[in-house]
């Protein structure tokens, strides 16, 4: 073969090899195993603090959140502004009442707090963000996982980074986390974790 068709023969395959696209890797075997590990954990209590900036306003409040299965409590001391607040969920919705006396209910968390902070925030998925896993059946972007290190990755147009961990049970859970998106960021420390039997 001639020199000529040699090099005509090795460009050819370095231009077949550009127009590859290669794959995106998927999550790690190690980072499956330990979400679907956390998943399982379905009954867990925090307690911490949380910041928030947005548009309508800043603020900060302790929190103390309890999961068990679908039903949860979320207590909110300063509550950003309006003094304690409890907040009680479960499939049909949520009850709250606040450090006045005033008290409701509303079908949807999310749109409660819209109407009392003036910021959205997906409530649903926030249980599962607090534990630095992604809210099953919503599509993920840029996913950078790390079972044990700072995890990041992006649902439904909310960008969330878990860059401090502490292990519990022998799982690694999220002490510092950050929530931002649609003009607003919140900032998620907690001080304790517990986590309930799988």
């Amino acid at each position: 073969m001639s020199t000529r068709y040699v090099l005509l023969f090795v460009v050819t395959l370095a231009l077949a090899g550009c127009g590859l696209t290669p794959r995106a890797p998927g999550p790690p075997a190690d980072w499956e195993r330990h979400a679907a590990a956390l998943a399982a954990r379905e009954n867990w209590t925090l307690s911490g603090k949380i910041g928030v900036r947005a548009p309508a306003g800043s603020g900060a409040a302790t929190l103390d959140w309890s999961q068990h299965g679908e039903s949860w409590r979320l207590v909110l001391g300063g509550a950003l502004g309006m003094g304690r607040l409890v907040l009680d969920g479960d499939p049909e919705g949520v009850a709250w009442r606040d450090a006045r006396g005033r008290a409701g209910r509303h079908a949807d968390p999310d749109a409660l707090v819209a109407e009392l902070w003036g910021w959205p925030l997906p409530v649903a998925a926030l249980r599962y963000w607090v534990r630095g896993i992604p809210q099953p059946g919503v599509a993920v972007e840029q996913p950078e996982f790390a079972p044990a290190g700072p995890s990041r990755f992006a649902q439904a147009g909310w960008h969330i980074e878990a860059s401090e961990h502490r292990t519990v049970d022998g799982l690694a859970v999220p002490t510092r986390l950050r929530v931002s998106g649609y003009g607003a960021v919140l900032t998620l420390v907690v001080r304790a974790w517990t986590l309930g039997a799988p």
